[in-house]
């Protein structure tokens, strides 16, 4: 199913009184809403007013960055760095970079070649990366959660200058894992473990002062582009584990089949030499997540990050759907409690099989009125700037439930009520989770502790570390696994 792209709805000023009573208090009727999970689409058109090139394929990158100051044109078979990384197959792409599996000849293995956009000459990604993958005493291990940069260097094309970053291979994102499922769902062992990397990664990127959420977002060359690529986002949580270094280039298609498709013009000219002759589709590595036992998981893509003390208060790039409130409400940001919230929409998502906020048209105001169904009431401030609030609610806070011009059930389905949706088949009757010290308590005050609507009331990385879910339930499943994997307990 393809999303192309939509406009969000501008959140403009309005007054329409104070927050109600009403809205305060936990409704009784809950209804589960169910919609297609957000990852599975793609958001692969750039809203731009400027005259196309190529005939679309939705498949692949977006062809319209194959000019000046977009994409390298790439084949198989291409050589870079003196002849060193041979370009075996295709491993992904983003909205600054395309990125191919080559084959080191030096080393004899396998690695991911990341071709930055010409657009991209000023990236901090690589300064980001040797930050931390530099010594650290105090990383208590967590650097291994953060892809070590094994080379760099820069080329030059028909389409400008170009940033290149050799990192290890990966063989998916968590997001394509659950997508190759049959139950959208990671094993509970499984899952716990991965809740705890990721907790622990993203604690060791703010402890070395890294935000990983959006600096910028391609404003100069570009207008704003709404992909699931940019931040701290599913897509950027990576399994390792894939080695095929026994294999040739050659072995390595027959394997996995290299599937392409031409490119071509509008006015029905050649497309080199701004763009190869055809696209390569993503190598398709399955690892589904419901078979999946002791991956190894490291954060991704830090061409958007940066050091909070060289920018205190950026600009976020995060898809609306995962972005915090106060960047809905384009208010105050503070970069690491802005990680934190969308840290903790992941881990909703890791550890059952469907998103956390869910809508029908993903636009803002959508997700507004779902993130106050879950929450209940936002603060006064955001309240009363919030115009297009009585498309959803009465003056009294409760839904409106006539002359609905929306798509959406108009009932309450708290935090609590989400926790039991979460797919993991327990009712109120059977599970075992619900009672004093148990697992369900701890991971609603998780979420309460990350989800706080004021930034500054957010649980730190710190806290989260040393909360009740990661140290009777995540650390013990990550510390299993590094048992079984010969390492040592975290």
């Amino acid at each position: 199913m393809q999303l192309l792209y939509y406009m969000p709805r501008c959140l403009v000023r309005g007054h329409l009184g104070a927050i109600p009573n009403s809205l305060r208090s936990r409704a009784k009727h809950r209804i589960p809403l169910r919609v297609p999970p957000f990852h599975s689409f793609r958001l692969n058109t750039t809203v731009i007013a400027r005259e196309k090139i190529y005939l679309p394929n939705i498949e692949v990158e977006n062809l319209e960055e194959y000019r000046v100051g977009g994409y390298h044109p790439t084949i198989i078979g291409d050589t870079f760095h003196d002849g060193r990384y041979e370009v075996a197959h295709k491993l992904g792409f983003g909205g600054y970079s395309t990125i191919w599996l080559a084959r080191d000849r030096q080393l004899q293995k396998y690695v991911a070649l990341k071709i930055l956009a010409a657009h991209e000459t000023e990236s901090k990604e690589a300064e980001i990366l040797r930050l931390l993958s530099s010594p650290n005493p105090n990383s208590r291990g967590a650097q291994r959660f953060v892809p070590l940069l094994l080379d760099e260097f820069a080329i030059d094309g028909p389409n400008g200058h170009h940033l290149c970053l050799v990192q290890d291979v990966a063989a998916c994102s968590i997001t394509i894992s659950k997508e190759w499922s049959s139950n959208n769902l990671f094993l509970l062992e499984t899952a716990r473990s991965i809740a705890a990397q990721l907790i622990l990664g993203v604690s060791y990127l703010h402890s070395r002062g890294v935000c990983h959420g959006g600096e910028s977002c391609l404003e100069s060359v570009l207008l704003k582009k709404l992909i699931p690529y940019l931040d701290l986002h599913m897509h950027n949580y990576l399994i390792y584990g894939f080695n095929v270094d026994n294999l040739s280039p050659d072995a390595i298609r027959d394997r996995y089949s290299l599937n392409t498709s031409p490119v071509k013009r509008v006015d029905g000219a050649p497309p080199e030499p701004h763009a190869p002759p055809y696209a390569v589709l993503p190598i398709p590595i399955k690892t589904p997540a419901d078979t999946l036992v002791d991956p190894v998981i490291k954060i991704s893509d830090y061409s958007t990050s940066f050091l909070v003390s060289n920018n205190p208060t950026p600009e976020l790039c995060t898809p609306d759907l995962y972005r915090p409130p106060e960047a809905l409400f384009n208010d105050h940001i503070i970069p690491f409690a802005a990680d934190i919230w969308t840290l903790g929409v992941n881990l909703y998502e890791v550890l059952g099989e469907r998103v956390l906020f869910e809508t029908f048209t993903y636009d803002r105001d959508d997700i507004l009125a779902d993130i106050i169904n879950t929450l209940g009431p936002p603060p006064q401030r955001w309240w009363d700037t919030w115009a297009n609030r009585g498309e959803f609610f009465e003056e009294d806070g409760e839904w409106r439930k006539g002359g609905i011009s929306r798509i959406y059930t108009p009932a309450w389905r708290p935090l609590e009520q989400r926790l039991w949706d979460m797919g993991r088949g327990e009712t109120p009757e059977t599970c075992e989770w619900d009672v004093e010290g148990g697992e369900l308590r701890a991971l609603l005050a998780l979420f309460r502790g990350i989800l706080a609507w004021e930034p500054e009331k957010r649980w730190t990385a710190e806290d989260l570390l040393g909360s009740e879910y990661m140290v009777k339930w995540a650390l013990p499943a990550w510390e299993r696994q590094r048992r079984r994997q010969g390492g040592e307990a975290a």
